[in-house]
């Protein structure tokens, strides 16, 4: 189906709608999100008498949330529907790789696209692989377009960094270069880093110094212009990475964080993020045994930024309210478990000044449900970005490879 006009100015009314926002109501009933090309305009209690606009009346069971964020993805670089073709999601080559960019190997024609509109996701932080010490550099996209830099929202977003199994099995029990043990990994982290440094000064000195696209990487953590995203499971990987941080001053995220309520009292010390999860994985490896959304509560509770993430394609992509509705079955109010994945996603992104909430100026980009948005038995009616409907309820998966944007 195709995308609705952006240019007009649109009520979208009736239904039950949840701005996000820490200054206004939770909920606003028979609410009303006015939008002006790709902006919202206002959020408030429907306005019968206006006739002016273009209206889309929703049914008064329906639920209008913000965009859907999944902070942790792989989508285009680990397509679906490929089984045998190489997959550009890690730089095998060496262990440290700061220089790549997700945004270089991203393939908008994946499927998974389709299934994150279809969810109500509207942004993802698509991310290099685990395998490496330094991975390289995610970008945060919009789950519609044909075209990686238009689709952008910001690249590079952050550095993936990796601690534990992934990296000593992709290196050292694979090709038997180092690193082979936890030791060898931070010991890698820091000659990265250190040599970052050493070109910095280099750089001051001698102007001319050739520039070193995988050190300009890893300064822009060294400057805190982006964050490290630091794969961290057991709580000696979250140690590890806190420590690190400190060490070179940089703003860490954890990624996964299975055992971060065991370290709880240290993340909050360090005011670490969490991107937690993914959930419904059986056989994993032993990092992944004390899995339990209860951790979510827990940081939330005490004030950590924390978000969901599905990994796709580790689970799929569709799975991400899934997530967050079981966080409620372990005790985390509704409101608070929507906001890790809309209003915290959008947070730990750098982004919270764009999308994640509904308020005059942000983007235009909501999600519509018919029912409670992390009810399981909700739909999605349809997804907007930028003020455009780029999915609503009944359209097919395309076929893999095809022209699958709005």
């Amino acid at each position: 189906m195709a995308a609705t006009a952006t240019g007009a100015r649109r009520r979208v009314r009736g239904a039950r709608i949840h701005p996000m926002t820490a200054d206004g109501p939770a909920i606003i009933d028979d609410g009303e999100l006015i939008v002006e090309g790709a902006r919202v305009v206002a959020v408030r209690p429907a306005d019968r008498g206006a006739t002016d606009d273009a209206i889309v009346e929703l049914p008064a069971d329906h639920h209008l949330t913000p965009g859907l964020i999944d902070a942790h993805v792989h989508l285009g670089l680990f397509p679906e529907g490929s089984p045998r073709e190489a997959k550009d999601l890690n730089e095998m080559t060496r262990p440290v790789t700061p220089e790549m960019r997700a945004s270089d190997g991203v393939w908008p024609g994946d499927v998974a696209f389709f299934k994150a509109r279809a969810a109500g996701i509207t942004t993802v932080c698509v991310l290099p692989g685990s395998a490496n010490i330094v991975g390289g550099t995610g970008v945060a996209l919009r789950t519609a377009g044909i075209d990686v830099e238009r689709m952008t929202r910001r690249d590079p977003v952050c550095l993936k960094v990796a601690f534990g199994y992934n990296v000593k099995h992709s290196h050292g029990l694979k090709s038997g270069r180092s690193p082979l043990t936890r030791m060898g990994i931070a010991a890698g982290f820091r000659d990265a880093f250190d040599a970052a440094l050493r070109y910095e000064q280099q750089k001051i000195h001698d102007p001319r110094t050739a520039t070193h696209r995988g050190h300009e990487a890893l300064l822009l953590t060294l400057r805190r212009e982006i964050p490290v995203r630091a794969h961290a499971s057991r709580s000696d990987d979250i140690l590890t990475a806190i420590r690190l941080a400190r060490e070179y001053g940089l703003r860490l995220v954890l990624e996964h964080g299975y055992e971060a309520d065991l370290v709880l009292d240290r993340i909050i010390e360090n005011d670490v993020a969490v991107v937690f999860g993914p959930a419904f994985r059986c056989c994993g490896n032993t990092e992944e045994l004390h899995f339990d959304f209860a951790t979510v509560a827990a940081l939330d509770a005490a004030g950590v930024c924390v978000a969901h993430m599905t990994d796709h394609p580790i689970v799929p992509v569709g799975y991400l309210g899934l997530q967050a509705g079981l966080s409620v079955r372990a005790g985390m109010k509704p409101e608070r478990a929507l906001a890790t994945i809309t209003h915290h996603a959008a947070r730990i992104l750098g982004l919270d000044d764009q999308i994640g909430r509904l308020a005059p100026g942000m983007a235009a980009d909501f999600a519509v449900f018919t029912g409670p948005p992390l009810a399981v038995a909700s739909r999605v009616h349809s997804t907007w970005i930028d003020g455009a409907r780029v999915y609503a309820d009944g359209d097919r998966v395309p076929v893999p490879g095809g022209l699958i944007s709005r």
